[in-house]
């Protein structure tokens, strides 16, 4: 299964990479490849990223995978449940997602059997997977990837606890305890040259995160993680530098059938990591009728605007000295 630390060296290609090539990660919010989308897109699975394909961009691009992949029928009672056909893994693979964090709260919208549905497909699609788990050691378990001579190490989390979190003997999330997550982080920093943390975390439509989330997003800096990517919200928040760090706190939606909303703005960070460490850019993205695409300059002009206005709490933010990029 991948998650076992999971290594992919570009020599396996026969591309050799030099040491000193930077390392391009892209990060998208959540996906939603179910219901409206479903709907609209039925067989024609090459529809969605037709437009642009992001991980042909990147050396590593990474979603949050917002429901469970599984045939189930036994839905959780819940107000929304969502859940994604097994034919429509090739629409991943057709964005180049390299892997994906399903540490969220719709992971467990059809229950066990969803989880372990989940777990067994993207392993056939051979995108390994962080945030779940057939016990709790698993799904606190990182993916490693090398790119270009450099260790990568992803982490994901969701909510506090709960029935679906998973447990010493149980399936389910990796539940976002603080003391599990700077030990994870701690143990992983010293194998990897960059470590990305994911949270699905904060109020849905707020503008801004909360303090508790600041202060999370901090402690988890501090205890040697390099990048934090957040989602759950729906919307843009802002990005901010801590001692160097990234912290996205939400990505907002991707592509997200999970409502009837086809066409709207939003963003991907794209994460450059070079000698001096990582640097940082916002890339903004059009959706039109579920179909992602990098964003023309009135939309793009208008959706930094709105980061750079959420930013301005940060004493050092992505925006900071007029510009729009720490690169």
């Amino acid at each position: 299964m991948f998650r076992t630390l999971f290594f992919v060296s570009m020599m396996s290609f026969g591309l050799v990479a030099q040491e000193s090539d930077p390392v391009v990660l892209l990060f998208a919010g959540d996906i939603i490849l179910s219901d409206y989308v479903a709907a609209f897109v039925g067989e024609n699975t090459g529809y969605v990223f037709d437009r642009w394909k992001p991980g042909s961009e990147a050396d590593v691009f990474m979603v949050n995978l917002e429901h469970p992949i599984t045939t189930a029928t036994q839905k959780v009672e819940k107000k929304y449940n969502f859940k994604m056909s097994p034919a429509y893994g090739v629409i991943l693979k057709d964005a180049g997602v390299t892997l994906v964090t399903s540490a969220n709260n719709h992971i467990f919208d059809y229950g066990y059997e969803g989880i372990d549905d989940t777990m067994h497909y993207l392993d056939s699609l051979g995108i390994p997977f962080v945030g779940i788990g057939k016990n709790l050691a698993e799904a606190r378990k990182p993916v490693i990837l090398e790119r270009k001579g450099k260790i990568l190490g992803f982490l994901g989390y969701f909510g506090g606890g709960g029935e679906f979190a998973a447990g010493k003997n149980a399936p389910g999330y990796a539940p976002r305890i603080t003391r599990y997550v700077v030990e994870d982080v701690e143990r992983l920093r010293s194998q990897v040259d960059l470590v990305v943390v994911n949270f699905h975390w904060g109020t849905e439509r707020a503008s801004v995160p909360e303090d508790w989330q600041v202060r999370l997003a901090r402690r988890t800096i501090d205890a040697g993680a390099d990048v934090i990517i957040g989602h759950h919200p729906h919307v843009l928040q802002g990005v901010e530098r801590y001692k160097g760090k990234i912290i996205a706190y939400s990505l907002g939606n991707f592509v997200f059938g999970g409502n009837s909303l086809h066409t709207y703005d939003t963003a991907v960070l794209r994460v450059v990591v070079g000698r001096n460490g990582p640097s940082a850019q916002l890339l903004p993205v059009s959706v039109r009728r579920w179909q992602p695409v990098l964003a023309g300059e009135a939309v793009r002009e208008r959706v930094l605007e709105i980061v750079r206005e959420r930013s301005l709490s940060f004493p050092d933010h992505l925006f900071s000295n007029g510009s729009r990029t720490n690169e």
